[in-house]
């Protein structure tokens, strides 16, 4: 007797203990949720519901033919194709991924041997195309493009189970402990110590101002409609923080049905597409030549009508009237407000090649921010030390540099704020699900670029541009606009001659004058009706801007542009 309990207790304990405690614990698998994506006030841009992924046993369906009629019925299916499956030698066979509830609850009332539903939940989109190159989309297995595929692993929750012990008849002992196994995402305490919601996903908070991008977006589809264009850019910044708040791409596609549309319509082209952006590059050029002390705004310049410059003339965009031919003695400022682009190659020369490389560079020109978006480009950039002859002049005035949208804006942000080169972001913070924030992104100063003196000389510049030159069809009445326009050639394959015909409409701009909130850069390609980016891109800032005055209720500027 006394062998036989020594053998039981000592010798066997392990084995029985093992043994009941897996008769006395309750396995509960905890499906997590994936996480919401907001704009910067709340509203939802993409969310979960519930959802039914229909399977199917083969060998336990009574009748294949019957069956997949009756499931092609409810799941609007080719009934074929699901007899197909249905007669798979397979155990397990996947009918249709994620329906919603009512679809579920028809196939559970037709009593189909052989059928069965897991729960999963199914991505939607509630604005629709709203933002959609920036949020991205999801397939089965989680995100594939934009926020849906950057923050996938903190949207998409922990799996995991919980091991609670119990009494014979299943109900939980008052002094037992859940054994968690997995990850928790968030901490939700609750009557279970640790409830199923730790596990699910983060929620990601975006800059984006849902209003902004709605006009942005309507703006720029209309406005390509109207010049017979191909595509197009808006991109609204903040220069004090480096907030995107707008971020357009036309052709652009709804992320329920992504895969109704072409890759090349998929991808971000306010990050990913490269131009040469044309005279909106000019202020890179009078901000590093004032800076240099070279020349001041009421400086005069002599400028020729045309400029050699090894095998390449320099031309002015725009021929000279009549009373300017006999005029070459210019105000530097005429360089910016007129768009000249002789006066632009002359200042670049005598700031010199290495050092106007350097002011490029130093207005983040050939380099990613790494704004927390897939795909972002570098731009193209070519050494100081591969310049040809004509690359300062060409360059000078925003040809053979290549550059995306982002950095466009972002470089304008650093005469809209006072000089300084600030980091965009689009993402404001993420939260776990139950909304307490995990990270909070902040203002980053990258450097001071140019001085706040030499930014203020530049902003009057670009107000006097849209009073009385290239840019204004972008005033609005009582306020001071500032901005400038662009128009350059299409590069041709692999970035070799110009494509003939084919140009890029642009304007930067941003306001108002005193703290301007707004930068706003409009980039329309290959328009047919006009191709200047006054006529053509400039409409739509000033479009975009007045929605967002209206919206926001900014009261006039106390004095208008030139009256000082």
């Amino acid at each position: 007797m006394i062998t036989r309990l020594f053998y039981l207790q000592v010798i066997k304990h392990d084995f029985f203990k093992q043994k009941s405690s897996g008769q006395l614990k309750k396995v509960i698998h905890i499906q997590p949720h994936r996480g919401h994506i907001f704009d910067r006030h709340g509203a939802v841009l993409a969310m979960s519901r519930e959802a039914y992924s229909i399977y199917a046993t083969p060998q336990a369906v009574r009748n294949i033919e019957k069956t997949a009629l009756t499931l092609a019925k409810i799941l609007n299916e080719n009934p074929i194709e699901i007899q197909k499956k249905l007669a798979s030698k397979q155990n397990f066979v996947w009918i249709k991924r994620r329906v919603l509830p009512d679809l579920k609850e028809a196939i559970d009332q037709a009593k189909l041997s052989g059928i069965n539903a897991i729960q999963e939940e199914k991505r939607e989109y509630p604005r629709g195309q709203l933002a959609a190159d920036m949020i991205g989309f999801v397939g089965l297995d989680g995100g594939l493009a934009g926020l849906e595929y950057q923050f996938d692993s903190r949207l998409k929750g922990s799996p995991a189970k919980i091991i609670i012990e119990g009494d014979p008849s299943g109900f939980r002992l008052i002094s037992s402990k859940a054994n968690i196994l997995g990850r928790p995402k968030g901490f939700k305490f609750g009557s279970r110590h640790v409830e199923p919601a730790s596990f699910d996903g983060d929620h990601v908070y975006t800059t984006i101002d849902s209003f902004i991008q709605y006009s942005a977006e309507s703006h720029l589809a209309k406005q390509i409609e109207e010049m017979e264009a191909i595509s197009g850019q808006v991109i609204v910044m903040n220069p004090q923080t480096g907030e995107v708040l707008a971020m357009a791409d036309f052709p652009t596609f709804n992320p329920q049905f992504f895969f109704e549309s072409t890759q090349s319509i998929l991808k971000n082209s306010c990050i990913v597409d490269v131009f040469e952006p044309g005279s909106i590059f000019k202020l890179v050029t009078m901000s590093a030549a004032i800076e240099e002390r070279i020349v001041e705004p009421d400086s005069m310049v002599t400028i020729p009508e045309t400029l050699q410059l090894a095998n390449r003339t320099i031309r002015e965009s725009h021929p000279r009237s009549e009373d300017e031919k006999d005029r070459d003695d210019k105000p530097a400022s005429e360089i910016l407000v007129h768009s000249l682009n002789v006066g632009t190659t002359l200042l670049a020369q005598s700031i010199g090649d290495k050092k106007f490389y350097s002011y490029i560079k130093r207005f983040g020109f050939g380099q990613r921010y790494g704004v927390q978006l897939p795909g972002e480009s570098n731009g193209i950039l070519r050494h100081v030390d591969r310049w040809s002859a004509v690359d300062i002049g060409m360059m000078s005035f925003g040809q053979g540099v290549g550059v995306t949208p982002l950095q466009m804006v972002s470089a304008g942000s650093v005469i809209a704020n006072g000089g300084y080169l600030i980091k965009p972001r689009i993402i404001h913070s993420v939260s776990d699900y139950e909304g307490v924030t995990v990270k909070a992104n902040q203002k980053q100063v990258l450097r001071r670029v140019v001085k706040e003196a030499t930014a203020f000389k530049v902003k009057q510049m670009l107000e006097a541009a849209v009073f009385e030159g290239t840019g204004q069809r972008a005033k609005i009445p009582g306020y001071r606009i500032m901005g400038k326009t662009g128009t350059a050639q299409v590069a041709g394959p692999g970035g070799v001659g110009y494509l003939k015909g084919e140009y890029i409409a642009s304007f930067l701009g941003f306001f108002p004058f005193d703290q301007p909130k707004y930068v706003i850069l409009v980039s329309i390609h290959s328009p047919k009706k006009y191709i200047s980016g006054g006529m053509v891109s400039a409409p739509v800032f000033k479009r975009i801007a007045q929605d967002i005055i209206h919206y926001y209720n900014i009261p006039p500027d106390a004095i208008e542009a030139n009256e000082t």
